[in-house]
């Protein structure tokens, strides 16, 4: 600590005290590494960082980047922001987590930062407030950010959910295209099948209707011929009936004259059997009375 005051009381110029964040690289070749301010003068800073092999060593080379506050008139002050580079002067080991590390750059800056025409209460008032500024606008930051992830998320969630409706939509696009073309496809066989129905049916009643035509036709033949066979049946009739009509009438004629010959010989010999007996039972009369009789 002695050192350090002798150090102090050589310095040159007021150096300006506050805490804010600082990147540096050893080479260009690494990512930056990060660091907090200690205090700053134009011609040189001090930053801790932590311990260990990314920790910078004595006369090394390396670029700072970082921001100076330039306090005004107001109650506030601008940032401006620097980019130097410079050398290593010195390493203190404040902890075995944290060392302090003094750097002078190469290029001076444009002002003393610890000099402004401002006492220091001042000052650390107004770094106070700016980093409670800085604290609140990280913190709606951070609150924006996250209510911008989570409106982002949403909108992706929304997207996805977008996306996945699209795709079943047009699934279902597809699969009615399908079923559209598949009843097309069974309409036109359907209209196709009722049109050949109606033709076989067209056809059918045509030969239908030439059967009934035809049988009609026939029907009229054999009716005319039937009635011209019926009408000669009864012509021939008509005349056999008038050939044989005699013969029958003669013949019933000769059977009545036939009964009437056996009546009459009947009679005679009944006669003849009657006298037989008369003269056999009485004696005989003379014969021409009884003949009369």
């Amino acid at each position: 600590m002695l050192r350090m005051k002798e150090v102090n009381e050589r310095r040159t110029e007021r150096r300006l005290q506050y805490r804010w964040h600082i990147r540096f690289v050893r080479n260009t070749k690494e990512k930056p590494l990060p660091g907090q301010i200690y205090d700053i003068s134009s011609k040189g800073m001090a930053l801790l960082c932590r311990a260990g092999k990314n920790c910078p060593h004595p006369d090394q080379l390396i670029t700072t980047n970082f921001g100076v506050p330039y306090f005004n008139t107001h109650d506030s002050f601008d940032t401006v922001f620097f980019n130097r580079a410079g050398r290593v002067c010195r390493v203190d080991h404040l902890s075995s987590q944290v060392h302090r590390v003094a750097i002078q750059f190469a290029e001076p800056l444009f002002f003393n930062p610890g000099e402004q025409n401002i006492d220091e209460s001042e000052a650390q008032k107004r770094l106070e407030s700016k980093a409670q500024l800085i604290i609140k606008t990280k913190e709606k930051t951070t609150a924006y950010g996250e209510a911008l992830a989570r409106a982002e998320e949403k909108t992706k969630a929304e997207a996805r959910a977008r996306a996945i409706a699209e795709a079943k939509a047009k699934t279902e696009a597809k699969l009615r295209a399908k079923a559209e073309k598949k009843a097309g496809t069974a309409i036109e066989k359907k209209a196709k099948a009722e049109a050949e129905a109606r033709k076989k049916v067209k056809s059918y009643a045509e030969e239908i209707a030439k059967v009934k035509s035809k049988v009609a036709q026939e029907t009229v033949r054999i009716k005319a011929e039937t009635t011209d066979t019926i009408a000669k049946v009864k012509a021939e009739l008509k005349t056999k009936t008038k050939v044989h009509t005699r013969p029958k009438v003669q013949d019933k004629e000769n059977t009545k004259y036939k009964a009437r010959q056996s009546t009459k010989k009947d009679l005679l010999e009944k006669v003849d059997k009657y006298i037989t007996d008369r003269n056999r039972i009485y004696p005989p009369f003379p014969l021409v009375p009884l003949l009369l009789l």
